[in-house]
């Protein structure tokens, strides 16, 4: 298993530079920060809310609620919601899709809990990773969330700090850091030109492996 500390020993002996050390531990959480924001395999989740009585807002970061699918906490250091593919809740073992709406759609039809409550049928998330749902629940209902997330920790600190960006996405971020530190602190263009080509194969073999399950709705196998 990758962790902080093996690549940043094999970044600096690639690059042949044992004088970066601060310097390659930023460009790592860059390249994260780079990434996480496209689709893999391992930054995909699946996650449980329960809703409450009278309860409109629920955070998706620190001090939420959110927990996996075996009842354990969601909520890491670092982890949150960066993308929701859907929500349904789930009543009397029937499942309710929530159709997602905008603010501006809230500000015409929400209404405070004192006047109306009810199942929930639509929700938004706000910018500062709130899920807001409409009717404001009346009862205890369990929501299916599907989507993408931050891997925690967030950012990476500890030597044997590790996430799926240190094992299954190890070469992208590798490479992308490498790339970081050719083109913003040692101004090498031969050395980002070559950062750059490790970038490109990393990510064809991610979105290869991604495309074998979740692009063509089954598994098969991805080597040649």
């Amino acid at each position: 298993m990758t962790t902080f500390l093996i690549m940043q020993t094999r970044i600096t002996d690639e690059i042949v530079r044992d004088d970066l050390a601060s310097q390659i531990k930023n460009a790592i959480n860059t390249a994260i920060t780079t990434w996480e924001g496209i689709r893999f395999s391992f930054n995909e989740a699946t996650y449980l809310q329960t809703t409450a009585h009278g309860i409109e807002f629920y955070p998706f970061g620190g001090g939420g609620s959110l927990t996996y699918r075996d009842g354990t906490t969601a909520l890491g250091t670092g982890e949150t919601m960066l993308e929701i593919d859907s929500i349904t809740a789930t009543v009397n073992n029937t499942f309710y899709p929530l159709t997602p709406r905008t603010k501006q759609w809230f500000d015409r039809n929400s209404a405070p809990a004192s006047q109306y409550m009810g199942q929930p049928d639509s929700y938004a998330v706000y910018a500062d990773g709130t899920l807001r749902l409409f009717p404001v629940p009346d009862a205890t209902y369990s929501l299916t969330i599907y989507g993408m997330r931050r891997l925690p920790p967030s950012p990476l600190t500890l030597d044997t700090d590790t996430n799926s960006w240190m094992t299954e996405g190890e070469a992208l971020i590798r490479q992308q850091a490498k790339y970081i530190i050719y083109r913003d602190v040692v101004r090498d263009p031969d050395g980002k030109a070559l950062a750059s080509e490790g970038i490109q194969e990393a990510q064809w073999q991610l979105e290869r492996k991604m495309a074998a399950r979740a692009y063509t709705g089954s598994q098969r196998a991805w080597s040649l």
